[in-house]
């Protein structure tokens, strides 16, 4: 069975997870309380990117791919800077007692830079199916003959 992912709005939720990672490293909150909620969101994330990702080189036939692309790489590109602000330590919360963390992250910056290699790989593609046409030669002219 063919499911219908509804991208723009599975990249707007996600976008606004990120971000809500970017206020908690701009604040001064208790590690004790949000590290590993933290932590937890930037692997589920990390999951649903993955997913995502998946599901757009899938289908080359979504009219408005290129469109999805770009924005799930802006998206991809967001989740990178926060991954750089937590290992970077440059967010209020510090990974510095926590080198499992630091590996764990370190790990999904490179998964996240394979994405956007993967999304730049995968923009050309929609091009090639632009150029499928829908409808046969003699089709159309059969369509145009009383113009």
């Amino acid at each position: 069975m063919n499911k219908r992912i509804n991208f723009e709005d599975n990249i707007f939720i996600l976008e606004q997870r990120i971000r809500i990672i970017r206020d908690v490293l701009a604040l001064d909150p208790d590690p004790d309380l949000f590290l590993d909620k933290t932590i937890d969101d930037v692997v589920f994330i990390d999951a649903a990117l993955n997913t995502l990702l998946g599901s757009l080189v899938e289908n080359t036939r979504l009219l408005e791919r290129e469109e999805e692309l770009d924005s799930f790489q802006d998206l991809e590109l967001l989740f990178s800077r926060v991954l750089s602000e937590l290992l970077d330590g440059s967010g209020s919360i510090s990974l510095e007692d926590f080198p499992m963390i630091r590996e764990k992250l370190t790990r999904l910056k490179a998964g996240s830079q394979e994405r956007r290699k993967t999304i730049d790989r995968s923009g050309g593609t929609t091009e090639t199916a632009a150029f499928n046409p829908v409808v046969s030669s003699d089709e159309l002219n059969e369509l145009l003959k009383d113009f």
